[in-house]
């Protein structure tokens, strides 16, 4: 596989050196996990399931591929068993039939932090410059879960992971040529549902001094100032502070994003409210999308301040 290492297998039956062997790979399993299902809490439980058949599976290692190729079809199966054991609910028809969908209609959809982000290498994509410049934005990772299951894997391995198509058809027990015709369907599919890209952004504007930009704004309640860093349709779509808001910059999915805490009762503690995460094009914010306080756990916020 482009960019694995050759990795022996295990030879005896020690489960924890096996544990220690594949260690290494959890985040970027994760992470894989995470682009076929959208969310990022099962897709910890699918990696913890891809590790278990391995472990099960490990005399199939045969030494054909890499280990670590190895393990990406291991995770590959477990994720499309996993969806056809508990199908997604079907999309409204006008929601498939258009562009770009708002990752609010997917109820299942969840952020991926970029604490787990920052530990994966970089991997050579495939021929799309539009994949190689998303990889792993929301509205990416939205444009995925619009493909069948099958069609999905396809894309995944062949343009995010740069895998050739014989190994993927491989991976998937599919031929070549039914491997290129999903891919031939999928990457229009994929590309009409990405937001088009806004105007170059200014040196002072980049991600970091938007979303400073802001905050400053929300801090102070100025509309006006708001409205030099957020377009009109990003505004309409944010949900109205609580009185004394505080917040917290982080980061998702490689996008800012603000995780937002309401002061209780006592006054004193402020308590998780909700998550925002923005799309920033040609510097200013060009999409919100916020996400409930429940998830604050999972993404390693602070549930109080």
């Amino acid at each position: 596989m482009s960019g694995g290492q050759v990795v022996g297998g295990p030879g005896d039956d020690d489960a924890a050196a096996f544990s220690r062997l594949v260690a290494r790979y959890r985040p970027e399993l994760q992470v894989h996990c995470y682009r076929l299902l959208g969310s990022f809490e099962e897709s910890g439980r699918l990696v913890t399931e891809t590790l278990l058949r391995a472990w099960r599976e490990r005399e199939s290692f045969a030494g054909h591929a890499t280990f670590r190729t190895w393990l990406y079809r291991v995770a590959t199966h477990a994720c499309l068993d996993f969806l056809a054991a508990a199908p997604r609910t079907p999309l409204p028809r006008e929601v498939l039939a258009g562009g770009p969908v708002p990752a609010t209609v997917l109820p299942w959809l969840q952020p991926c932090p970029d604490t787990l982000l920052e530990q994966v290498p970089a991997q050579k994509t495939g021929s799309d410059e539009v994949v190689a410049r998303e990889t792993i934005s929301l509205a990416f990772v939205v444009a995925l879960q619009l493909l069948p299951p099958r069609q999905r894997a396809v894309f995944v391995l062949r343009e995010v992971l740069g895998w050739p198509a014989r190994e993927t058809a491989a991976a998937l027990g599919a031929s070549v040529a039914a491997v290129n015709s999903a891919l031939q369907r999928a990457r229009p599919a994929v590309r009409k549902r990405l937001p088009r890209p806004g105007e170059p952004a200014a040196p002072e504007r980049d991600d970091c001094s938007v979303l400073r930009l802001y905050t400053d704004a929300l801090e102070r309640d100025d509309a006006d100032a708001l409205a030099t860093v957020v377009r009109e349709d990003a505004r309409a779509a944010r949900r109205p502070d609580p009185p004394d808001c505080r917040r917290l910059p982080t980061r998702m999915n490689h996008q800012p994003a603000v995780a937002r805490y309401a002061r209780g009762p006592d006054g004193r503690v402020y308590h998780a409210h909700g998550l925002e995460v923005l799309r920033v094009e040609g510097g200013r914010v060009a999409g919100i999308t916020v996400f409930s306080p429940g998830l604050f756990p999972a993404m390693g916020l602070p549930l109080a301040l």
